[in-house]
């Protein structure tokens, strides 16, 4: 339901089951008179009306032939965001990060605060969860635990906000205990034209807005050619979240003056709101005459204002929260949880135990641990156990991990909403803020990673190339091709492998965009993380995971294979009894992954343990020239050839066939 209290404000918030909230918005508009402003606020309202329309001109005339996509039409925008600031500020504020699509601003107030702008590519929307990620990583960092000190700003279109499904993932990530940034405040352009499309065929709700309500934020539409109106609702909209730490939305009813951009002929598809636009006296000409009619302003110093300010950006270094954790909980969990006793009895470790051990070893360092994704904590295939439950008492939980040394770093490990696109792009947020915490994301399955391709190729693979940003953010994707059809069974290496910006035909190696392993060993997997936040630099990780192997008897590896001395191997060599026979291997089969268990079963079925050796390339990405040029050596005699579960044209098969043959530059008999 919307309510309208004056000429240019109409709020939403009959939806808002709270009574304390709904009576708080009423006393901020119902109540006579609150909209009164003293005259040094209404000048310096114009004041910025005036820098926020003369850099437009500016941009105009400075780069005529620009595709800008410029405020014209709701240059209320600026003053609007820098209502939202001071009031934050003085609200006790420090930190604000914004994100916006196609323009980048920076602006400060007058207050020690610091204004981070994240980069966004052209998919709008797509920067919200990121946005959201590092605010909370920020808040994480600073001990914000109730977000007073650090908050996030998302400036949004009016037809994407009603039409990219990320709005709705990252509106659901608000009130999760892991996600919450403790309110953000939305700012929705609405110049009601989505380039070409009106709203008639933009949407099916009303408001653009409307998706606001699935988390009970109020929404405040205001008349954007109403400076005041505006000044207004952002600063009650700034109260709302500094009282409530919850999501509210302001709704900027404006209208583009230029159409879609300033080299679009909007005429073309909406002649008549244009003939009407065109009509329009420009919001700075309607103030002016406003506050000159008024007597708050005259005509000279209105001239004397038209001279753009720079303000100078203030950084403020984050302080590193560790947490200590020493308590004893009586607790009972559940009677199958009992693997890693067994393995360790038998001086063994399978893949969930290798990976506990490699992140508690990491925590007991010192190092912030964070596994995000859809039911991670207990793992999809039940094989993780990271948060127990007490079998006799409701929502009685342990992390055990957060109980191994007094002096350790916390570890969060947390069930996430039904979404990939929006909850990696919140990881991807996180792991920027800080490049010592090792973030992990895990895909339920690894196809599921495909509503998420969006965060993948606009931020992961390309983010070093095209934000110089190192980013050491780590995806876990189950795959194989275990009878489980097209679906739920292959993690698309083969797209991962064509992002790699690598050329086949350089070696030694090169600068990467990211690494991509399929570790066949739980050691391995062991060394790949621990090495994943050990290194001096960050890249991105992508490690196909497996799933039968999580229980595959000969997927064991022993304690030793840890031991100091121990490190993650790039390629596993051929260890067996063709090893010390190579010169009668007539084969040498390279593979990776979980096919190499196959493939030794039947190797041993045909009694050809001495004449054929198998290779498994742990690491695709940077590709092991090296160590692939080494182990064939090896084997003068023998073909090489490569094995794959996978179709021919999937998986790895043509990445690595032209990186073995530029090894021996086509000399040897391969595939």
């Amino acid at each position: 339901m919307q309510m309208a209290y004056c000429q240019h404000i109409g709020v939403e918030f009959m939806f808002i089951n709270d009574l304390q909230q709904c009576q708080w918005i009423r006393q901020k508009f119902e109540k006579p008179g609150v909209m009164q402003f003293t005259l040094d606020e209404k000048r310096t309202l114009l004041a910025r009306m005036v820098r926020s329309t003369r850099f437009e001109e500016f941009l105009q005339r400075k780069w005529s032939s620009e595709k800008r996509f410029g405020l014209e039409g709701c240059e209320s925008l600026i003053p609007a965001l820098k209502t939202i600031i001071d009031k934050s500020s003085e609200n006790g504020v420090e930190s604000v990060i914004m994100g916006m699509p196609h323009r980048r601003i920076n602006r400060v107030t007058d207050r020690h605060i610091t204004l981070s702008l994240m980069a966004n590519p052209s998919h709008l929307e797509a920067v919200d969860p990121v946005v959201q990620g590092k605010t909370k990583a920020e808040q994480f960092y600073c001990g914000d635990s109730d977000g007073k000190r650090v908050m996030s700003i998302l400036l949004h279109g009016d037809a994407a906000f009603a039409g990219q499904g990320i709005v709705y993932e990252t509106f659901h990530l608000s009130d999760l205990p892991s996600y919450t940034t403790h309110g953000t405040i939305h700012v929705v352009v609405n110049n009601q034209i989505g380039f070409t499309t009106d709203p008639r065929m933009a949407r099916s709700s009303p408001y653009p807005t409307d998706v606001a309500r699935v988390v009970n934020a109020p929404i405040f539409h205001v008349n954007a050619d109403d400076p005041e109106a505006v000044m207004y609702v952002c600063n009650v909209a700034a109260q709302w979240r500094a009282t409530f730490h919850k999501d509210v939305v302001v709704d900027l009813v404006s209208y583009r003056r230029n159409g879609h951009n300033e080299m679009d002929e909007p005429m073309f598809t909406q002649p008549l709101m244009y003939k009407q636009i065109k009509k329009q006296k420009p919001v700075l000409q309607k103030y002016a005459e406003k506050l000159i009619a008024e007597g708050a302003v005259t005509v000279r110093p209105l001239v004397s204002m038209k001279k753009c300010s720079v303000t100078l950006v203030r950084w403020l270094p984050l302080c590193l929260l560790r947490i200590s954790l020493s308590t004893e909980v009586p607790f009972h969990s559940h009677l199958c949880i009992h693997r890693q006793t067994v393995m360790k009895s038998q001086f063994t470790l399978d893949w969930a135990l290798g990976e506990y051990m490699a992140l508690g070893s990491l925590l007991k360092e010192g190092i912030h641990v964070r596994l995000s994704g859809q039911d991670v904590e207990r793992g999809t295939f039940s094989h993780r156990h990271h948060v127990l439950h007490d079998q006799n008492v409701d929502k009685r939980t342990c992390i055990p991990m957060n109980y191994i040394d007094p002096n350790q770093a916390p570890y969060t490990v947390c069930n996430s909403s039904l979404s990939e696109y929006g909850v990696l792009g919140f990881e991807l947020g996180f792991a920027m803020a800080s490049p010592d915490a090792l973030v992990l994301w895990e895909a339920q399955f690894g196809d599921f990673h495909n509503t998420a391709q969006c965060i993948i190729d606009q931020f992961i693979s390309p983010g070093q190339a095209k934000c110089v940003r190192q980013n050491g953010i780590v995806l876990l994707l189950p795959h194989g091709m275990e009878g489980m059809g097209p679906e739920h069974s292959s993690a698309r290496p083969e797209r991962f492998l064509q992002m790699c910006n690598d050329d086949p035909d350089t070696y030694p190696l090169y600068d990467c965009n990211w690494i991509v392993v399929n570790c066949s060993t739980p050691a391995n997997y062991f060394h790949v993380l621990r090495r994943q936040i050990l290194l001096p630099f960050r890249k991105p990780l992508i490690i196909f995971t497996p799933k039968s192997l999580l229980r595959h008897p000969e997927a064991k590896s022993s304690f030793d294979d840890m031991l100091p001395g121990t490190h993650f191997r790039r390629l596993i060599p051929e260890e067996g009894s063709a090893s010390q026979n190579s010169a009668g291997v007539k084969r040498l089969i390279f593979c990776t992954g979980k096919v190499y268990y196959d493939l030794t079963k039947e190797r041993k079925t045909r009694g050809l343990e001495d004449t054929v050796a198998i290779s498994r390339i742990e690491q695709l990405s940077p590709f092991p020239f090296d160590l692939v040029k080494a182990e064939a050596e090896k084997y003068p005699q023998a073909q090489l050839l490569w094995c794959q579960e996978e179709h021919k044209n999937q998986g790895y098969y043509d990445y690595v066939k032209p990186r073995i043959s530029r090894v021996f530059n086509n000399t040897r008999p391969t595939w």
